[in-house]
């Protein structure tokens, strides 16, 4: 191990004595504009406080179970978001938003899964396990190969060595001072999952024949089928008043940004609002609408006849009459 790299491992060894030396992410993004870094989080920043490393920690446990923190201080160029025993620095859906330019992200956890991420203009360009450099993803899996390759990966722990290479990244040794002083905290409401593609398999609770003719008609009649069944889950719900819901009933396309922002909505009226049950079932409502913004037609169709359960009021022989009154005979 040369000496530089004994040296940098030592300047970011006072991690494993820190407060979040058990679980934590670490994302650094190059962009001074905390208001913007934490509206790309999702933060809620309504609700903004100002607390030390302590007090944010404290709170990150008292609320793990309803939501997710994060802490921003500024770093020189950069922005340091902290997040005890989060991960959402490393998630697609955050680096997309935060990373424009660039950022970098450090996770780690009590189970000792690790990830490292380096994105730029919303696209994560490298993603590796630190225990296992040698497997990369991304868009350019070997982007930074010039400032990692030199580091120990086989000998050293493997958080002080993705901190080790992020300062290398972004020019921004961590030291101890990062977790002095107060930061700007705020609760989360996480932006929702992408979309994934999904076969349209059979699904318990819906007939064979019907899901057959579902994955033989075109996709006119199955855009027609998902529409109906839209209005079916908006009324019952009672979501029509949503104005992207209006516009997917009306065969439009909203903006995902548009359909996104709704959703964590909800998601926050659901965990603090009254009565919850209402909250929560159109919550549950609009994440059956949102798969059909699906471009994949039949994903959508899967999405939703999956989800459309969930949806307190539905029921599976109402799903299926209207179905097959959608089908062509």
């Amino acid at each position: 191990m040369g000496s530089q790299c004994v040296s940098e491992l030592h300047r970011v060894a006072w991690i494993e004595r820190s407060t979040i030396r058990d679980a934590a992410c670490l994302t650094l993004v190059r962009d001074n504009d905390l208001a913007r870094v934490a509206e790309s989080f999702g933060a809620v920043t309504s609700r903004g406080r100002s607390l030390d490393i302590d007090e944010f920690c404290e709170e990150s446990f008292a609320y793990q179970e309803k939501h997710p923190m994060i802490a921003l201080c500024s770093v020189g160029e950069w922005t340091l978001v902290v997040e005890d025993s989060g991960d959402q620095g490393i998630r697609p859906e955050v680096q997309r938003r935060v990373a424009r330019p660039e950022a970098v992200s450090c996770y780690w956890d009590e189970d000792v899964r690790t990830r490292f991420v380096h994105a730029a203009d919303g696209v994560i360009q490298t993603s590796f396990e630190a225990a296992l450099p040698e497997y990369r993803e991304g868009a350019a899996p070997d982007g930074i190969e010039a400032h990692r390759k030199p580091l120990p990966w086989s000998q050293g722990h493997p958080v002080p060595l993705m901190l080790a290479l992020a300062g290398r990244i972004t020019g921004e040794i961590p030291t101890e001072e990062w977790l002095t002083g107060n930061f700007c905290t705020y609760p989360v409401a996480p932006w929702p999952d992408d979309l994934e593609s999904m076969p349209l398999g059979d699904l318990d609770g819906y007939p064979v024949e019907m899901l057959t003719a579902l994955r033989a008609a075109g996709e006119h009649d199955q855009r027609r089928v998902l529409r109906s069944l839209a209005r079916y889950v908006a009324t019952t719900a009672d979501c029509l008043d949503l104005p992207v819901v209006q516009q997917i009933l009306a065969g439009a396309r909203p903006p995902c940004a548009e359909v996104d922002q709704t959703l964590r909505e909800l998601v926050w009226c659901g965990i603090w609002e009254r009565p919850a049950l209402v909250s929560r079932n159109r919550l549950h409502a609009m994440q059956v609408l949102r798969q059909v913004m699906h471009e994949d037609s039949r994903s959508a169709l899967s999405g939703v006849l999956s989800g459309v359960a969930g949806v307190r009021g539905t029921e599976p022989a109402a799903v299926t009459a209207l179905v097959r009154d959608e089908l062509p005979r």
